[in-house]
């Protein structure tokens, strides 16, 4: 029986990245036995209402998930973001809840009471319920300035995890119900309309593909996401997962200010640290240039081992 209880602990606790929440815990072990094992150091507390199984590892994860439980709400704003690879990891740790809630987080943890907040409509990744990239871009305005807007925006619609219509829609939707935040992301639109800016860069992908087959190159993992250690990294065009080698394709429009070229780069280094090669190449690379790009990309699988 004490077997099986343990088994049927940790099963739940896997789920929850090695949480549980007390009223789990008193279910699973009866409050006598939650109780001894809180004393005997089996269960640790890490937010209100949810303790940490003892020998669960530490991890960023953990923690969105400890807060998503102590405030039953979902991982949004820049939380959000991180998990989506639509700004660079800092570690953030912030969730939604509904106006009625006033769930006292442990620091750093945050929570936003958002009005219009539907629990319903958010997604899962990596285990845990989060805003899905439309609303999180949106969000990022009651966190970010603009610039960081515009620079996550930019990563969103380069990656195809968004459109502009789609955020314009959300935007506009939430701006008539008085929603803060709105006014940047409006901003950072009209901005990108004034100045022409596209909706994706899927043109380039395409060209890119048609390359790959032209040349009878080994096919690549499109949109290829790198994660360490249970974080995001970086999602690449195209790569060849088993030798570590990232294409990236690159037109002038994917960096329309310092911000996003910059975050362009801090990637790259990250995923060099890694021990991934990363190739670069322009439109102009691949539409005049296919044959030097072939040739690099051949001459790169060549020289590159088999992970």
């Amino acid at each position: 029986m004490a077997v099986e209880l343990v088994r049927a602990v940790d099963e739940l606790a896997r789920a929850q990245h090695g949480l549980l929440t007390t009223a789990q815990a008193v279910e699973a072990l009866g409050a006598s036995r939650k109780q001894r094992w809180v004393a005997e150091g089996r269960l640790a507390s890490v937010q209100p209402g949810v303790l940490r199984l003892a020998g669960a590892p530490e991890t960023w994860h953990q923690a969105l998930m400890a807060a998503s439980l102590a405030a039953d709400g979902v991982v949004s704003h820049r939380s959000a973001a991180e998990l989506w690879g639509l700004i660079q990891p800092a570690g953030h740790i912030e969730v939604s809840v509904r106006p009625s809630r006033h769930p006292r987080l442990r620091p750093p943890a945050v929570a936003h009471r958002i009005l219009d907040h539907h629990p319903d409509l958010a997604v899962a990744r990596a285990q845990l319920r989060v805003t899905d990239p439309v609303r999180t871009i949106v969000d990022l305005g009651l966190v970010l300035p603009r610039w960081s807007v515009d620079a996550a925006l930019g990563q969103g619609l380069r990656t195809r995890l968004l459109t502009s219509p789609e955020v314009r829609r959300l935007r506009e939707a939430l701006g008539r119900q008085g929603r803060n935040g709105t006014g940047i992301i409006g901003e950072v639109l009209e901005e990108r309309r004034l100045n022409g800016g596209g909706d994706d860069d899927s043109e380039l992908e395409k060209r890119l593909a048609a390359l790959v087959r032209r040349y009878d190159l080994p096919r690549p993992v499109l949109q290829q996401e790198v994660w360490q250690g249970g974080r995001f990294v970086a999602r690449v065009d195209a790569a060849y997962p088993e030798r570590r080698l990232a294409i990236e394709v690159d037109g002038y429009e994917h960096h329309p200010s310092p911000a996003a070229f910059q975050h362009d780069r801090t990637r790259q280094n990250r995923l060099v640290a890694l021990g991934w090669t990363v190739l670069r190449f322009t439109w102009t690379d691949v539409v005049k240039r296919p044959d030097m790009v072939a040739q690099t990309i051949r001459a790169a699988l060549d020289r590159l081992p088999a992970a």
